[in-house]
């Protein structure tokens, strides 16, 4: 499981005799970046994990010839390191417990709450991660456990040069040993003959100065190791944080280096010894962990149709321009715009117009604004965008000209021509008691009263 996990990343298969279902299922995890495999039935998925491993199945109960029951049975008991989440629209307390006892990790009743099974998946595979992770300590514990008897062995190299004696230590161990002298670009004076296996080079290109240990550190990583070195010289350990290798092929691998200074009897240092392993794999899998970690970061905070920042994100930023504002004794104003004649176009012509519409006016609104303002998505139709730093009421009038003369632009979808326009209002910073809620609040009211005129027009807050 471990392996499988570090080199690519989790797959989820989907068994479900509803094609909808299942399609959209795929859509809400690619989202999210994760792959998914589709089945119609069970036997169909067993097909599927006969040559593919999966770390997840999402599974319907009520499919016909085989039941989802029957299918986890069947994984139980030939694919253990498969985990299983139930989607059934059959919620039964019987149904429950069943599933559960044969080993499910959740159960969902249809229609799910998006937000929840994807934080069960993502607790799952959390649960995964630290598994691997202590996996992967403890071996790294026991390739480690010979370092402080391989360094000993090391200074006898040094004064007794024991190279037979020390390879046969080094050699049988995933950890590759070194001795560098303390001189330009650190030639190598010894190294284990195991170096073969991580880097490509023979321990005699190393050793015969064909190959030089710092000509293969990664270009970015040799001033970073350079100075850790320089540090470490006023005292016996060198303290380095785990850096790149280029090996003779190329390929750019992941060490941890464990090293020490070798001083003569005046206290200069004539070398340095050390350890080197391969962590590469660990370091992908924290490269791909906060990948994944900053994905999630950001559909939490975005609208998934826009890409444009959520409610929550708004109201983040628009707390932090309020206080922001008072310091600077700036003003900041919010518009709040509702789209007119929306409605009509999802009623007729379905979703993937109206998502069409929302994705064409979220690109007008960004392409309208300055850089330093914020647009959002808060809901539907509904969109809000924060200007800081306004000089007066003249500013915001102007902007808020450009967005309705914007909006106005008509939308070409499939065989339509489609027209919308918008009811804008306006919220101006007021006294330094305003809160972020008072903002939006009065922005709505005026939007409303927009609406009331007709529509395609602004209006700003009328203070009583």
């Amino acid at each position: 499981m471990s392996s499988i996990l570090q080199e690519k990343p989790a797959s989820i298969l989907i068994v479900d005799n509803d094609l909808r279902m299942r399609e959209s299922l795929r859509d809400l995890l690619e989202i999210y970046g994760i792959n998914s495999t589709l089945a119609e039935n069970g036997q169909q998925a067993l097909g599927y994990l006969v040559n593919n491993h999966f770390d997840l199945v999402l599974l319907d109960i009520e499919m016909p010839k085989m039941n989802g029951f029957q299918v986890m049975s069947e994984i139980n008991a030939h694919y253990s390191g498969t985990d299983i989440i139930i989607l059934s629209g059959k919620a039964s307390f019987e149904n429950a417990r069943q599933a559960l006892c044969l080993g499910a990790k959740d159960f969902l009743n249809k229609p799910y709450n998006p937000s929840e099974l994807i934080d069960i998946i993502h607790k799952i595979f959390e649960k995964r991660r630290l598994m691997i992770q202590q996996a992967d300590k403890k071996l790294e514990n026991i390739a480690l456990s010979g370092v402080d008897k391989t360094l000993s062995e090391l200074e006898n190299i040094i004064y007794n040069e024991d190279l037979t004696f020390a390879n046969e230590i080094i050699n049988s161990s995933p950890v590759v040993a070194f001795l560098w002298k303390n001189t330009s670009h650190w030639p190598v004076q010894f190294v284990s003959e195991n170096v073969v296996n991580l880097l490509g080079y023979t321990a005699n290109e190393f050793m015969s100065e064909k190959v030089i240990y710092k000509d293969i550190i990664h270009p970015d990583d040799v001033e970073q190791v350079t100075k850790e070195v320089s540090q470490g010289n006023k005292s016996i350990k060198l303290q380095h944080k785990t850096y790149r290798v280029i090996t003779k092929f190329g390929v750019v691998k992941w060490v941890d280096d464990s090293s020490s200074t070798v001083r003569d009897d005046q206290g200069n240092i004539t070398h340095y010894q050390g350890i080197i392993i391969d962590v590469t794999k660990r370091e992908l899998a924290k490269q791909k962990m906060l990948q994944n970690q900053m994905s999630l970061e950001h559909v939490a905070y975005h609208d998934a149709l826009t890409g444009l920042p959520n409610r929550l994100l708004l109201m983040d930023r628009l707390k932090q321009s309020v206080k922001k504002a008072k310091r600077a004794k700036n003003n900041l104003a919010v518009l709040y715009i509702d789209l007119d004649k929306f409605k009509p176009i999802n009623d007729n012509l379905g979703h993937a117009a109206g998502d069409e519409v929302l994705k064409v006016v979220a690109k007008r609104l960004s392409e309208n604004v300055r850089a330093v303002d914020t647009v959002a998505r808060i809901g539907g139709d509904e969109f809000i965008i924060l200007m800081e730093s306004v000089s007066d009421a003249h500013d915001v009038r102007i902007m808020a000209h450009k967005l309705n003369q914007s909006l106005n632009q008509s939308i070409i979808w499939e065989m339509h021509e489609l027209f919308i326009t918008s009811s804008i209002g306006i919220s101006l910073s007021h006294d330094d008691g305003d809160t972020v809620e008072e903002y939006i609040k009065r922005a709505d009211r005026a939007m409303y009263q927009s609406k009331v005129n007709g529509g395609n027009t602004f209006q700003f807050y009328q203070h009583t």
